[in-house]
């Protein structure tokens, strides 16, 4: 009998060739929106002219011809498929057909024997040989142009044992690298069955989300769970995940919003990675971020990283699977400087071979940049989406599309006036003009689809691909930028339905920005996490649940869960000072009173604190009175044009041991209100001024009156329960380990009330109530005496 295969893998014909012999350089990233669709329509017109010609001549033409070999090499068993666009019999010879669109004229096509195209169509050949016992085909290689619908053809006769031979050299450098991936895929889910928990005990907390976690990857099912500060939720998410890979997984997609909480998931890998697991992660970097030339768009003529990219990149991958296992962006730079190749392409091509995927949202949901290798379609894969309270807006914004017409205009002035895309262009703009319309905040909402508007832009984007898919001047990237955001706007409108409105900023005369504006994200997130085996939402304020479990795209068959906080109650003395309202009306005469109230929270002790507030300029205002009134202490302010150096800057401000007080004034769901650790003595207090509600506006308006027709529930999931958890995130910086101690005051007079009481978390349940200047001086000395 003959000796059964050790591994068995499925792949298709496509992948590997692709992946194997892809070659050359990276270009401007240009494709056709509608390219894909148009491929598949003159495929067909292709396959049916083919077929007509095959009768005439008493032959027999088959389109779509599935075909399918197990091959073993090595000891491995292959699974090969894939689909022939065309097979031609009764003739002398089998005719092995593949049909490629391009946008590149006939005539100035040559025939490249090297290049992958002709690769998968002599795959298909080798496997029909074998499926059928052929000894020799025709394999034909058709380019046809999706303007002119005129065509050119390429035919190479070869023999079985020249196909055998071409397919098993592929087989051989492919085969590197399944070898690799084998062994390590069986290293980890050994060790990972042998992994205990990093942390020796549990906290509090900890056993019961890691059962729920991996419960949930078990079941197939959605899990929604608070679990506060110190539960220690980034390993207890991680922990579980890992073990359930090989068994119910292949990957995992950590997600998150802030680079800090991706660095937390790192140093848990690493722990994880030194206790003996062996697995493969790699964090993601923006585009904008890793580039080595991130001011020009990839072309090889600008970068020396682009040019050839694709003839080093496999060396480079093997290299750094070879070597590493917790691939960060330093580790990817270095590789792509030592491989001269792109960091960006690089970095999404290491992912393959990564068993942990650590990433931003947008990496898995957003339509315009989600991996589509993996998400196009979805698989076995877990994800964890760390601070899901972020994810309801960034939901909103990744779903919503808008052009403005500024853009448009200055895209306009680079086409010679007679030209059809300046002439486009204009009757966008025009369409732009007849949508003016005096408003008192300057925009308006109507319900349903701009159906004219997206006429037009199709129309547009048609002009622009042609355009585009010649080689141009350096106008080009302009243009190109302003042809993926018309794009992204005709994207989305084929997901608007009644979760939309088309939201309008104009003036009297002429509309200025239009917006696809979507409320609800909840069925597009549902959507995307069916593709997956489960996902998991987990915050330190996922409060209410059920608030984030309908905006988030769960169900009433998806798994809650509530922790209580593992930290001792009374490390920290919340108070609340009802006496202070900071509504809009009555917020001129709160500047002084607050004031007033946060000088005493810091008198009464020296160290570091943070008061937030709801905006820029209410800041403002009580910082200058306080600076004024004050001027002894030191003071800082958050500032909205701080870059990361700024950042940072601000929070090294926060020494451990200061001998002075110091204050920073900073916003209410800003970069410093959450995801920021200030342990121990760094920061000693926070004063949070009023309950944190987002601005008025037409979006947020709109948003309210959907959740009211919906749940009657509009203004609380507009206004109060985004405001509400940012209060809590900023609640949350005081108190970051069991040995911290602290205060928080609250001030505002809505958080005496009912509607507010109600959202309080439970370690929130000894909360002050102050009447008056004494009783706060009295708590404040009684605490951090120890009382």
């Amino acid at each position: 009998m003959p000796e059964q295969a050790e591994h068995s893998i499925k792949m298709s014909v496509r992948g590997i060739v692709e992946f194997i012999l892809r070659s050359g350089s990276i270009t401007t990233g240009y494709m056709s929106a509608n390219r894909a669709v148009e491929g598949t329509i003159f495929h067909q017109k292709i396959q049916r002219r083919r077929k007509s010609e095959a009768q005439s001549a008493g032959l027999t033409y088959k389109s779509e011809v599935s075909l399918k070999l197990t091959v073993t090499y090595n000891n491995y068993e292959y699974e090969v498929e894939g689909r022939a666009d065309g097979v031609v019999t009764g003739g002398p010879s089998v005719i092995i057909e593949e049909i490629k669109s391009t946008l590149k004229p006939v005539d100035q096509i040559e025939n490249d024997p090297n290049h992958w195209h002709w690769a998968q169509a002599k795959c298909y050949g080798y496997i029909y040989c074998r499926l059928y016992d052929v000894k020799n085909v025709m394999i034909r290689l058709t380019y046809g142009h999706l303007e002119t619908e005129e065509s050119v053809s390429f035919s190479l006769e070869m023999n079985f044992s020249e196909l055998e031979s071409f397919f098993l050299s592929i087989m051989e450098r492919y085969h590197r690298f399944a070898e690799m991936e084998v062994k390590r895929v069986e290293e980890r889910n050994e060790t990972a069955g042998r992994l205990s928990f990093p942390f020796g005990a549990f906290r509090k907390g900890q056993r019961e989300l890691c059962v729920s976690v991996y419960a949930s990857i078990k079941q197939g099912r959605r899990l929604f769970a608070q679990a506060p500060t110190g539960t220690g939720k980034t390993v207890s998410a991680l922990f579980p995940s890992i073990k359930a890979l090989g068994g119910f997984a292949d990957k995992i997609f950590y997600c998150t919003a802030k680079t800090i909480t991706r660095r937390v998931a790192e140093d848990n890998m690493r722990l994880m990675i030194q206790s003996g697991l062996r697995v493969r992660s790699v964090t993601l970097t923006a585009k904008d971020k890793i580039c080595f030339l991130p001011q020009r768009l990839c072309n090889p003529i600008d970068c020396e990283f682009a040019n050839g990219h694709f003839d080093r990149v496999n060396d480079a991958l093997l290299d750094i699977i070879t070597n590493e296992t917790l691939i960060d962006r330093t580790l990817l730079e270095t590789y792509a400087r030592k491989h001269k190749v792109c960091p960006f392409e690089f970095m999404l091509d290491a992912t393959l071979f990564c068993d942990v995927i650590v990433c931003d949202y947008n990496h898995v949901y957003d339509p315009k940049a989600k991996l589509k290798r993996y998400f196009a379609d979805g698989g076995k894969f877990i994800l964890l989406n760390d601070e899901a309270h972020n994810l309801v807006e960034r939901g909103r914004d990744m779903f919503s599309a808008s052009i403005t017409r500024g853009e448009l205009k200055e895209t306009r002035e680079l086409f010679d006036k007679k030209s059809d895309i300046y002439k486009g262009i204009g009757k966008v703009l025009k369409y732009f003009k007849e949508c003016g319309r005096e408003t008192p905040n300057g925009a308006y909402t109507e319900k349903g689809l701009p159906v004219t508007l997206c006429n037009l832009l199709k129309g547009l984007v048609s002009e622009l691909d042609e355009w585009l898919a010649e080689p141009r001047n350096e106008a080009a990237e302009r243009v190109l930028s302003e042809y993926f955001v018309i794009s992204d706007f005709l994207r989305i409108s084929e997901m608007y339905g009644g979760n939309y409105v088309t939201y309008i900023e104009a003036g009297e005369k002429t509309a200025f920005l239009i917006k696809l504006f979507c409320i609800d994200p909840s069925k597009m997130l549902s959507d995307e996490t069916r593709k997956s085996t489960a996902a998991i939402f987990f915050s330190a304020t996922l409060t209410p649940l059920v608030y984030f479990r309908n905006t988030l795209g769960g169900g009433e068959n998806d798994y809650t869960l509530r922790l209580p906080s593992p930290f001792p109650q009374n490390n920290l003395c919340l108070m609340i000072d009802g006496r202070v309202s900071t509504k809009l009306r009555f917020r001129e005469s709160s500047f002084e009173p607050v004031a007033d109230r946060i000088y005493r929270v810091i008198s009464a002790r020296k160290g570091n604190y943070l008061a937030f507030f709801s905006s820029y300029a209410y800041m403002g205002e009580v910082a200058e009175i306080f600076q004024s009134a004050h001027p002894e202490i030191n003071t800082l302010a958050q500032s909205p044009d701080m870059d990361e150096a700024a950042r940072e800057s601000f929070l090294q401000r926060f020494t451990p041991e200061s001998e002075e007080t110091m204050l920073a004034f900073a916003v209410l769901g800003g970069v410093f209100s959450e995801g920021v650790d200030l342990k121990a003595e760094r920061l000693i207090g926070v004063i949070v001024v009023g309950v944190g509600l987002p601005m008025i506006t037409e979006e947020r308006n709109v948003i309210s009156e959907y959740y009211s027709r919906l749940m009657d529930m509009g203004f609380e999931y507009a206004y109060v329960y985004p405001g509400m958890n940012k209060v809590m995130q900023a609640v949350g910086r005081v108190i970051r380990s069991e040995s911290d101690r602290g205060v928080a005051l609250l001030i505002d007079s809505r958080f005496a009330g009912s509607d507010y009481k109600c959202l309080f978390p439970s370690e929130w349940s000894h909360a002050r109530y102050i009447n008056g200047p004494k009783d706060m001086e009295e708590t404040l000395e009684g605490f951090w005496a120890g009382r």
